[in-house]
C-alpha cells in the first residue's frame, strides 16, 4: 500500500453537495471535461462547503521552511466516481468536525501524531499534494482523460508535477465552467448571502454611532468588526476615511475627524464562507459644505438609479454605462472603469458591472452595485448595495440609510 493510499480517510457524511452536481456535469459534457479539480480558497469552499483555517490566507510553515496549506477538491462529470478532496495532515479534526459531503478525504503533508490515540497519517503520508490528487485522477480511470483545472489557483509548481505524473492527461483551464456553476446561487447561498448582509446594515450602524466618542478611524473599524465577531461571523475588512484624506488614503488610521467632514465607511464581512460588501458616507455632527453634499447627492442618484435599472434581462455592461452616464451628468467622473461586481465566495467575482462583461442578469445571481467616486477637498465617496437579482427586478439586501446624516 503507498503513502498515498494509506492516508486516505473515507468518511460517511449524509450532507448533500452545495452546488447543482447535475449542472455541473452538464457543464463539463459541454466543454468534453472529465474531472473538475479546484484548490483556491473560494472554489475549495464552493465544490465541498468546507475551507481550512490555514487556506484563507494563513501560511503553515513548519521547521523546513515549506509551506503545508493547499487543498486540491476534485468533482468527476460521472456522478457514480466519487469526489475528493485533499486536507493536509494537521486538518484532520477541522474536516472530520465540518464533516463536508465529500467522503473521501486524502491527506498529505507532515507526519501527524497524536498520543493515545489514532491519526490517518501518523503512520505517514505523501509529502506532495500532486501526488495525491494524480493518484485519486488514476484510481478514477481518468489519467488519460480531460482534466478541467484552476489554472489561475494552482501554484505554478504544483502544476507542473500534476502534468509530469500525468502525462497522458489534457489540463485546460476551469474558469468558464467554475465561474457558470457560481454565478447563479443557490438557496442556500441566497440565505447566507441576506443573512451577511443583515449583519453588514448593524455594523455600519455600529460604526457611524461609534462617532459620539470623537474616535479614530481605527476605533470605528473596532466597533464594527466587533458586532461580527458578536453574531458568530468573520470581520473581513473596511475602509473608514475622514474627509479629503480618503481621496488618495482610505485604510483606517489614528486620525480623528473634523467637524463637517464626510465620513465614507465601507465594509466586509463573512458568513459561512460568504462575503458582504456595503459602503455609506455621512457627516460629522453638522451638515457638511456644499460641495460634499452635491458629491452626496449625484452618488445617491446614481445608486437609486442602478437599484431602479437591476433585473432579469439586463446586460451588465448597459448597467456600467448607465451609472457612468448618472454620475457625469452631475459633473463627476466615476473611480473606475467597473460600477460594481457580483459578490458570493469571493467578494470580488462574476459578473463585472463593466462595458467589457457581456453577461446578460438572471435571477439567483447576486450582485454589488458600487459606483464610487474621489473627488478633492471632499474625500471618498461610495454608496453601495448587495442586491439579489428576482423574476421582476432586485431585492436590496443592504437597507442602511443612504441619505446624507448626521452622526456625532
Amino acid at each position: 500500500m503507498s503513502a498515498s493510499q494509506a492516508a486516505v480517510q473515507h468518511a460517511r457524511s449524509k450532507s448533500e453537495p452545495p452546488f447543482d452536481r447535475a449542472r455541473a456535469s452538464a457543464l463539463m459534457e459541454e466543454q468534453g471535461v472529465d474531472l473538475i479539480v479546484a484548490c483556491s480558497r473560494a472554489n475549495v469552499g464552493y465544490l465541498a462547503d468546507y475551507t481550512y483555517y490555514v487556506a484563507q490566507g494563513l501560511p503553515y510553515v513548519l521547521e523546513d521552511g515549506r509551506q503545508w496549506s493547499i487543498t486540491f477538491v476534485g468533482v468527476p462529470r460521472d456522478s457514480k466516481l466519487e469526489p475528493f478532496i485533499t486536507p493536509v495532515s494537521s486538518e484532520h479534526g477541522s474536516i472530520s468536525y465540518a464533516d463536508p459531503w465529500i467522503g473521501e478525504r486524502r491527506f498529505w503533508g507532515p507526519k501527524w501524531t497524536y498520543a493515545g490515540q489514532a491519526s490517518p497519517t501518523a503512520a505517514g503520508a505523501p509529502g506532495d499534494v500532486a501526488s495525491c490528487v494524480a493518484d485519486a485522477i488514476t484510481e478514477r480511470g481518468l489519467a488519460s482523460g480531460r482534466v478541467a483545472i484552476e489554472l489561475e489557483g494552482t501554484p505554478a509548481p504544483r502544476y507542473l508535477r500534476l502534468r509530469e505524473l500525468l502525462p497522458k492527461a489534457e489540463f485546460v483551464d476551469a474558469a468558464r465552467i467554475l465561474d457558470a456553476l457560481r454565478i447563479v446561487k443557490t438557496p442556500t447561498e441566497i440565505a447566507r448571502l441576506r443573512e451577511v448582509a443583515r449583519v453588514t446594515d448593524l455594523a455600519i450602524r455600529a460604526g457611524y454611532e461609534a462617532l459620539s466618542e470623537t474616535p479614530t478611524e481605527l476605533q470605528v473599524q473596532s466597533a464594527m468588526a466587533r458586532v461580527f465577531v458578536e453574531h458568530g461571523m468573520s470581520f473581513g475588512w473596511c475602509s473608514v476615511a475622514y474627509g479629503p484624506k480618503g481621496v488618495t488614503l482610505i485604510e483606517p488610521t489614528e486620525l480623528h475627524p473634523t467637524v463637517g467632514e464626510i465620513v465614507r465607511i465601507d465594509v466586509v464581512g463573512i458568513h459561512h464562507g460568504y462575503y458582504s460588501d456595503m459602503s455609506r458616507v455621512n457627516s460629522f455632527r453638522r451638515r457638511p459644505n456644499d460641495d460634499c453634499s452635491r458629491a452626496h447627492a449625484a452618488i445617491l442618484e446614481t445608486n437609486s438609479v442602478m437599484r431602479r435599472e437591476t433585473g432579469p434581462g439586463v446586460r451588465v455592461a448597459d448597467l456600467a454605462r448607465i451609472a457612468h452616464e448618472t454620475l457625469g451628468s452631475h459633473g463627476y467622473p466615476m473611480l473606475a472603469p467597473q460600477a460594481g461586481h457580483g459578490i458570493g465566495r469571493d467578494v470580488h467575482e462574476p459578473p463585472y458591472l463593466a462595458d467589457w462583461d457581456p453577461t446578460v442578469l438572471r435571477p439567483g445571481m447576486v450582485l454589488d452595485l458600487e459606483p464610487a467616486m474621489r473627488v478633492a477637498g471632499v474625500g471618498s465617496v461610495n454608496i453601495e448595495d448587495m442586491v439579489l437579482v428576482t423574476d421582476s427586478g432586485c431585492e436590496v439586501l443592504t437597507q442602511f440609510p443612504r441619505e446624507l446624516e448626521t452622526f456625532g
